[in-house]
């Protein structure tokens, strides 16, 4: 007959199991509980310690370039990926125009990248500044550009989103990108949600053999929406380190502007019609001059030390 051992010891081995199951549940809680989101006041000094132009040296752009010279990309061809502050007339297109419209002050050696984008990109487009880039429209969010509903049915085939049928037609080394206010304003994208759409923008770009320039967005701080906006621009940032791609710190750039940049409807940067590209104090006061100013540096950065590498 079996002996059995005394009931007590049972017991401790089930009190014991219980107490290691409870320990180890409450480790693996702990390990998997988030870090506390940063601040406010955090999120500003972080973006603030971002150098304006960031990554514009990385060792990736030749390679992307190459690519994309091998699909049919062109060097001196560039296009925009936006909404309104991109769509609205006032950014870039001025540059373009014959009738020398811009001051460029102390930036004279600017106008050297102004004519080596003077190509047209396609027909009945004078040239990259002037350009009505279709995956740059009013009310577009980083949803519409890669949504086939929001093609122009006139120019794209089907099943092509914005962004696709903008690069399949122009076919450029370079897109300027820059959304976020839609998302922000009127869609309530949350930053998870904006940054995995932003990624697919940014992947569908670099299989495309184009580099992409993203651009942080300002908001006013004082507006309810201003916070999500700075964890936009984290993902941004964190998307530019992931890919080893160019970022222009818009948002650190306006913040010695009035109003950091925005105009008076709050939501668009500033811009005054004489000054869209009178870079001799005007960026200083106006958001939308700045961006201009930031953007051509950066086309002419890219220009020197990528784009006319591959040339003969």
């Amino acid at each position: 007959m079996k002996t059995q051992g005394p009931r007590w010891l049972g017991l401790l081995l089930v009190v014991a199991c219980a107490v290691g199951l409870l320990l180890a549940r409450s480790s693996a809680a702990q390990e998997a509980t988030p870090a506390p989101e940063q601040t406010v006041a955090e999120m500003e000094a972080f973006l603030s310690s971002v150098p304006v132009f960031s990554r514009f040296d990385s060792p990736r752009l030749p390679e992307i370039l190459a690519a994309g010279l091998a699909l049919g990309n062109r060097a001196n061809v560039f296009t925009t990926v936006g909404d309104s502050n991109t769509s609205n007339g006032d950014f870039l297109r001025p540059m373009g125009l014959p009738q020398n419209l811009c001051r460029f002050g102390p930036y004279a050696p600017l106008r050297r990248t102004i004519e080596f984008f003077s190509t047209s990109p396609r027909p009945g487009m004078r040239n990259s500044f002037t350009s009505d880039s279709l995956a740059a429209e009013i009310g577009f969010g980083t949803p519409m550009v890669l949504d086939p509903f929001w093609a122009d049915q006139s120019e794209c085939e089907r099943n092509e989103s914005p962004l696709q049928c903008e690069y399949r037609l122009t076919r450029p080394s370079v897109a300027i990108i820059m959304l976020g206010q839609i998302d922000n304003n009127q869609a309530n994208l949350s930053a998870e949600d904006y940054k995995t759409n932003m990624d697919q923008i940014v992947r569908e770009t670099i299989d495309r053999g184009i580099i992409p320039v993203l651009n942080t967005i300002v908001f006013l701080p004082d507006r309810d929406i201003y916070e999500r906006s700075l964890r936009y621009n984290l993902a941004l940032v964190a998307l530019s380190e992931q890919y080893d791609i160019p970022l222009i710190n818009l948002w650190a750039a306006v913040q010695t502007l009035p109003n950091v940049g925005i105009g008076p409807d709050h939501s668009h940067l500033s811009a005054r019609v004489d000054s869209f590209c009178a870079f001799d104090g005007s960026e200083q006061q106006l958001g939308g001059t700045l961006r201009n100013l930031l953007t051509l540096q950066a086309l002419d950065d890219l220009r020197q030390r990528v784009l006319t590498t591959t040339l003969p």
